[in-house]
């Protein structure tokens, strides 16, 4: 067996492995291996930040949480659509991952982050007050992920969206039937999607929410 085979095969069981780990208990990617997450997936496309900011349109001025932000792959693109008068949350467990994300933001000038260190089913959300929410492989790592859908439905305003982005590359992957599952039974309408084998996109809206 060659040394490649070896390296695929280890990597399959620690995939395997961590995915079965992650149902018991919230295991995030540890801060020490952000760079795998940094990085912009040419075949999971609808994963990828310029994508997850296009899909939502945002508007100038909006207020949109990052819930799982990591390094801020997708908060700072998020940051700079918004522009100086909206507001990105960064939600994330790992101080050392919003130790990232602020690093970024000062490097490019960046002042309407706001970071947030708390696991989302603890996090404390003023009702009605967000625009937009998203999920980019974030979702598949916290046990009780439906739990999330109701937390999500109550912060976002009136026909605020909520994105909900998966790759299979990620052990936490979650299976688009599931999340349009949870999504439906927490109240929210799907509006869009986009994706591949390799990864998806799903936009849900709460329609018809106070």
């Amino acid at each position: 067996m060659t040394i490649l085979a070896l390296v695929i095969i280890a990597l399959a069981a620690a995939w395997v492995g961590w995915r079965l780990r992650s149902k018991r208990a919230l295991l995030p990617c540890p801060a020490e291996f952000a760079w795998l997450v940094e990085m912009e997936n040419p075949l999971a496309r609808a994963t990828n930040s310029d994508h997850v900011v296009r899909q939502l349109a945002l508007s100038a001025g909006a207020r949109v949480m990052d819930i799982g932000c990591g390094p801020g792959r997708v908060t700072i693109p998020l940051a700079h659509a918004v522009g100086p008068d909206g507001e990105v949350r960064a939600l994330d467990i790992q101080a050392a991952m919003l130790a990232r994300v602020a690093e970024k933001a000062a490097k490019e000038g960046i002042a309407n982050i706001r970071l947030i260190e708390s696991d989302v089913r603890n996090a404390s959300v003023e009702g009605g007050s967000l625009d937009a929410a998203v999920m980019v492989m974030a979702l598949g790592e916290v046990p009780e992920g439906a739990s999330v859908f109701p937390f999500i439905f109550s912060a976002l305003k009136p026909s605020g969206r909520l994105l909900v982005a998966e790759s299979i590359f990620d052990p936490h992957f979650m299976r688009r039937a599931k999340v349009r599952e949870q999504a439906a039974a927490a109240g929210f309408a799907e509006r869009a999607y986009a994706g591949n084998i390799f990864g998806y996109s799903l936009v849900f809206e709460k329609a018809g929410g106070t």
